[in-house]
């Protein structure tokens, strides 16, 4: 405000100190990321000879948190899991918010050997359920941690290698601790280098990739009444990769759709070359849980089969059974849209941990593919036999086939020969080749 004479009188304002502010996460109070990175990068460079300990701690699936309830209560989550860091802290331990559900724990000297103990105290104070404000919920934490100078001698490779570590820990059951180690940093470098050569494949017309081709025997006997085309991936400098450790690759970095296209239309094309020898011929083909979300599935099936030729009763998609457990409208409109063009589906490992049973009474599968581990002791297991038969006869009242898979001797084939399966894949009627090798072996060409 100014004098009468326009001179300055009054100042009025908010003064804020924004260094500090800037170093605060709003949601927790816990110091932020940026605090984090100073604290250790000065630490590194002040006490080069002290030992510092990093552990940093993610929030196992806070998601399904949000979704149950919505992101306020999962934002206080967030704040009830850094009050519970703090209290679990020894020594010179500190705690920092990192991005989204991530947290660092750092301790310096001797104190960084009680990392471990801090860890456990967590896994202990969540392996019950928990109630906020009248609402229940359960969330685990993992862990991944890395050790200066044991494991990196740079803030840079400290911080990598302990997220390298806490990305295993997720990827290998979650609410587990992790130790860095050099066959994690290994298994790492693999994972990045056949992702760039898998996308470098697909870039160059999915050279390196091909398609081979199992059996499906009618259970009665024997006959080939169809196949499931299967991919195989090979390249000069890994060799031949398997598909658990491709397929993952592809759905996580999103190549499996152009990739998952090219495999329809390829055994699309080979099942109506095939049509000639036997017409009633069935081509199966997976599908992953990325290309269902896709809006372009069902017209690419659709074209698909005009271009091929091949009749939509000659093409079974399959998908695993979690894709089954979705009841949302965007699956079950997917779901009708594969089946108004004529293509069946099929649930495939069927029995492998969901509520299996429930699901069939409203399921869009027509044919439900039981899982292999209940053919391995089903000469000795009574409830495996049991079990498959129950699946048969309850399928067949509702109007589902059943296809068992894994019968890999004459053994296991004489005890499910009389549970009225419809069909039956395995090695004992055919391991996956080529389409050269199945014509000769299969539809006695040439």
């Amino acid at each position: 405000m100014h004098d009468g004479s326009g001179e300055p009188s009054l100042f009025a304002g908010f003064i804020a100190n924004l260094e500090k502010k800037n170093k605060v996460d709003h949601l927790t109070g816990l110091f932020n990321k940026f605090e984090f990175e100073d604290v250790v990068r000065r630490a590194l460079e002040t006490r080069p000879d002290e030992r510092l300990g990093l552990m940093v701690l993610g929030i196992d699936d806070l998601r399904h948190i949000n979704d149950r309830y919505d992101r306020g209560f999962g934002d206080d989550v967030i704040r009830i899991i850094a009050h519970r860091i703090q209290s679990a802290l020894v020594g010179r331990a500190h705690v920092y918010r990192l991005d989204g559900d991530e947290f660092a724990v750092v301790a310096r000297g001797d104190d960084a050997a009680t990392l471990p103990d801090v860890y456990q105290a967590l896994h202990q104070s969540f392996r019950r359920q928990q109630t906020h404000e009248g609402k229940k919920f359960y969330c685990t934490l993992s862990a991944g941690c890395a050790q200066y100078p044991a494991d990196a001698d740079t803030y840079e490779d400290l911080v990598k290698f302990a997220n390298y570590a806490l990305e295993y820990a997720k990827a290998h059951g979650k609410k587990r601790r992790v130790p860095f180690s050099p066959g994690i940093l290994a298994e790492r470098s693999r994972t990045l280098e056949l992702v760039e050569r898998l996308r470098d494949s697909i870039e160059h017309g999915f050279e390196d990739f091909r398609l081979v081709f199992q059996p499906q025997v009618n259970a009665a006997d024997g006959r080939v009444i169809g196949a499931e085309a299967l991919a195989r991936w090979s390249c000069d400098a890994c060799g031949e990769v398997p598909p658990l450790e491709f397929i993952p690759l592809l759905e996580e970095s999103g190549l499996i759709v152009p990739f998952g296209a090219w495999v329809l239309h390829r055994a699309m094309e080979t099942a109506a070359r095939w049509r000639a020898w036997d017409p009633g011929f069935v081509m199966s083909v997976n599908l992953s849980y990325r290309q269902l979300d896709e809006a372009k599935l069902v017209p690419s099936i659709a074209e698909a089969l005009a271009a091929t030729g091949l009749p939509p009763a000659n093409l079974v998609v399959e998908m695993t059974e979690s894709c089954f457990a979705s009841s949302s409208e965007a699956a079950q409109k997917l779901f009708a849209g594969v089946r108004a063009l004529g293509v069946r589906i099929a649930m495939d490992d069927f029995g492998t941990g969901y509520a299996a049973l429930g699901m069939l009474k409203q399921s869009p599968a027509d044919i439900v593919k039981i899982d292999r581990t209940f053919v391995r002791d089903i000469r000795d297991s009574t409830f495996d036999a049991t079990f498959i038969r129950f699946v048969v006869e309850l399928c067949h009242d509702v109007g589902i086939r059943v296809c068992l898979e894994g019968v890999e001797v004459p053994e296991e084939y004489e005890a499910v020969s009389g549970m009225g399966l419809d069909s039956i894949q395995g090695f004992l009627f055919g391991r996956p080749c080529p389409p050269d090798e199945f014509e000769r072996k299969f539809l006695g060409k040439g």
